[in-house]
This record gives C-alpha cells, structure tokens and sequence, in this order.
C-alpha cells in the first residue's frame, strides 16, 4: 500500500518524488519507459522559463515562476548543472512593439522579478549577434537552461 503515487518519472515526477521522500511517506513511481525523462521532458527544449508567457492569475503562471524559483537551490542540492543565463524575447518591428510591451505587462502581472524592455541598442549591446532589424527586445535575467537529463 503506497500513500501517494506518481504517474511519470520526467522532470516533474522526479521533482516531486524527492521532495515527497523528505516526508514518513510511501510514495511509488510508474514510468511507462525504460528510464526517466524518456517521455515530455525528453522533447523539450531544456529550457527554464522565467513565467512571462502564462496568462497572470492561472495557477500555470504561479507555478512556472516558483518552479523558477526552485531551480537554482535544487541545482545546489543535488548536484546538476543549471545555468541562469537569462532570456530574450525580441521585436523586429515598430509595428509589432505594442504587442512586445503587453507581454512585457503581461510579465509584470506574473511577477516576474527584474524583467526590464531593452531598445536596439542595449540588445546588441547584450546579444551582437541578433539581426540588425531588432528594434526592441524583453529581458528576463531569470530564464535559464539545465540538462533535463542530469535533473532527473
């Protein structure tokens, strides 16, 4: 008899495993797979995103920032590499910077810490690589990679 079971061992499933094994539980893991992270986490793109994309209020939002959150001090904890390099979302139009501020609004209402818009020139500034079309760009210092792999 097991209190809780876990249906997935990707980087969620194995997320919530280890925080349940701190408690006087008996907690079981299925994994359809031969190994872990062989399913959704396999397919994505290693990215830790910083939260702007949900839509604020949904439970979505609250748990992509917390989950944000968590990375670094869980990377600490149990030793696999994350790398908080931040993240960009770029504009290459004037026509398109209304849409470019009401994702920035959008990140405000999120709570995403230290998101800022950057002009043309901060962006090369930061990134001299991006096209010279870039007129503005969202700067999220909270987005970050890690190997979903090493995670798990």
């Amino acid at each position: 008899m097991y209190d809780v079971t876990i249906v997935g061992c990707g980087v969620v499933g194995a997320s919530l495993a280890y925080t349940l094994s701190q408690y006087r539980l008996r907690v079981l893991v299925l994994e359809r797979e031969n190994d872990v992270s062989m399913g959704t986490t396999k397919a994505n793109s290693a990215i830790v995103h910083s939260g702007i994309d949900c839509k604020p209020g949904t439970l979505m939002s609250e748990m992509n920032v917390r989950g944000n959150e968590l990375m670094e001090p869980l990377s600490k904890e149990l030793d696999f590499e994350f790398r908080r390099n931040g993240s960009l979302i770029v504009c290459f139009s004037e026509e398109d910077r209304p849409k470019l501020e009401a994702l920035y609004e959008q990140g405000i209402a999120n709570k995403i810490p230290d998101i800022r818009i950057l002009d043309a020139h901060e962006v090369h500034e930061m990134e001299p690589n991006l096209s010279e079309e870039v007129v503005a760009a969202i700067y999220c210092p909270t987005g970050g990679i890690v190997c979903p792999f090493g995670l798990n």
